[in-house]
């Protein structure tokens, strides 16, 4: 029974593993360009795309060190004079850069000289025959004022991809129609355009840019690299966008928290975040937060914890005599599957009883591993020795690098592995067949590799979770001649 539990536990993780790139609900691809006349309708379409100019298609500056900048509250703006256009944003301090470039900049304005003036919430650019071009910012909103005569198109940003292959992984293209929102992975981006979509924009793993609800015609294109940049058609006098962090409070403000998305469990997800809040609002700290989360959710799952404690223990009774039929029907498997079955039923045994809390736990620990790889209230959160909740604990720095592990020392990962080896060691009963103890050996070390460097939260949540279940099985191995085998 030991080694179908440990089986489960290790296609439960490699599961994990590729979730996010096979088995979530796939995006709706964008449609590729259709050449056809523009039409008034009430759904999005396809709309032509004239041939490019090679000019639109800028190349993302890798320097902005050279480039002009200004700050407005917890935003840092570096802009360019030459297009007048803002380079990147930056949010909180000015390493945070977003992936969203070139933002206002017009087709046929990269040579254009513009002179700036920084006011308290606004960027303006003016050209020596008048033109003008205004950025308003107030919070996470962002007005782009073009004047009584505004171009016949503007790109509203050029998404760059992160260098992070984690990062890239949680980069997102969308645009949506009524309450139906299509999305894609930037690699996978193709040239299109649509007319009368209500809003339209990309997030990374925290934060996101997006059109205000309107309704607007747009073009997809993809540059170098295969990077997208999304095209405004017929702007107005006036565009209003967000560019901000993905909570749920910040996008509600503006009927935008449709852009939030879990995967498959994303109901799951919101429930979670609404737990993490409550118990924020009690310990003041993201850490804690987390460990009351991780009680709670033990204490929910503790009734069928207890149901598989016994069905675990009904199954180390009978492991003698299961060890007894092996020998005796060595050599033929089919009447040994036949009297195994015959002895689960007289014993009144559930082969996968000590599984069930195993299939509560996998939905809630792939919501939460979404969750919090993208919650952005723990970007930068401190918790005892660790520095950012979203980041591996990164206690110590080392003089060298672990192949697949890193140059820094994490504690949690390795507590872990010592808790899940002890757990091995007093709640393996000494029936239990050598190859049975090294799997649970080598499990706990696995499990410890794989958390290794994921984000600090997720792993401290799995630490107090196996700490509980190992506290438990701590008292029942005491207050019962069998010792049990529960896997956490």
């Amino acid at each position: 029974m030991e080694k179908r539990l440990f089986l489960a536990f290790f296609l439960t993780l490699i599961f994990l593993l590729v979730w996010g790139r096979f088995m979530t609900p796939p995006p709706a691809p964008l449609s590729e360009t259709q050449e056809q006349k523009i039409a008034s309708t009430e759904e999005p379409e396809n709309i032509p795309i004239d041939k490019r100019n090679p000019k639109t298609d800028l190349e993302v500056q890798t320097s902005l060190e050279e480039l002009p900048q200004a700050q407005f509250e917890n935003l840092f703006i570096t802009y360019s004079t030459t297009g007048g256009y803002i380079e990147a944003i930056s949010i909180d301090n000015p390493s945070n850069v977003l992936p969203f470039r070139k933002i206002g900049f017009a087709p046929g304005d990269e040579d254009k000289k513009y002179e700036a003036w920084v006011g308290p919430r606004s960027l303006v650019f003016r050209t020596q025959d008048g033109a003008e071009k205004e950025f308003v910012f107030d919070r996470y909103r962002l007005d782009i004022k073009l004047g009584p005569t505004p171009p016949s198109s503007i790109v509203l940003f050029y998404n760059i991809l992160q260098d992070s292959m984690l990062d890239q992984r949680y980069q997102e293209i969308f645009y949506s129609h009524d309450q139906s929102i299509k999305r894609t992975n930037p690699k996978k981006l193709k040239a299109a355009a649509y007319r009368n979509v209500s809003f339209a924009g990309s997030r990374e793993r925290y934060y996101c840019f997006s059109l205000f609800r309107g309704s607007y015609d747009i073009e997809w294109a993809v540059g170098q690299s295969g990077q997208g940049q999304l095209q405004l058609l017929s702007p107005e006098s006036q565009i209003s966008m967000y560019v901000g962090p993905q909570t749920s409070k910040s996008l509600q403000e503006y009927d935008l928290q449709g852009i939030i998305y879990y995967g498959f469990f994303h109901a799951i997800g919101m429930m979670m975040i609404k737990l993490l809040y409550f118990f924020y609002s009690v310990t003041k700290n993201w850490g804690l937060s987390i460990i009351g989360f991780a009680v709670f959710i033990y204490g929910c799952l503790f009734p069928f914890t207890m149901k598989s404690t016994k069905a675990m223990r009904k199954m180390q009774d009978i492991q003698p005599e299961l060890e007894a039929l092996k020998v005796k029907y060595k050599d033929n498997p089919q009447k040994f599957s036949k009297e195994q079955v015959a002895l689960f039923k007289e014993h009144k045994v559930n082969p996968i009883g000590g599984c069930l809390p195993l299939f509560f736990q996998f939905p809630i620990f792939i919501a939460l591993y979404q969750v919090l790889f993208r919650f952005v209230e723990l970007k930068g959160a401190s918790f005892l020795w660790i520095q950012d909740l979203s980041l591996p604990d990164k206690a110590f720095a080392l003089p060298f690098k672990i192949p697949f592990l890193g140059n820094y020392l994490n504690i949690l990962p390795i507590l872990i592995m010592i808790v899940g080896l002890i757990q091995q060691k007093v709640t393996t009963s000494k029936s239990s067949s050598s190859e049975q103890k090294s799997m649970g050996l080598f499990f706990s070390v696995f499990l410890g590799v794989i958390f290794y460097n994921f984000p600090s939260a997720l792993v401290l949540y799995w630490f107090v979770q196996n700490l509980l279940t190992f506290a438990y099985q701590l008292r029942i191995s005491k207050t019962s001649p069998l010792k049990c085998s529960l896997a956490s």
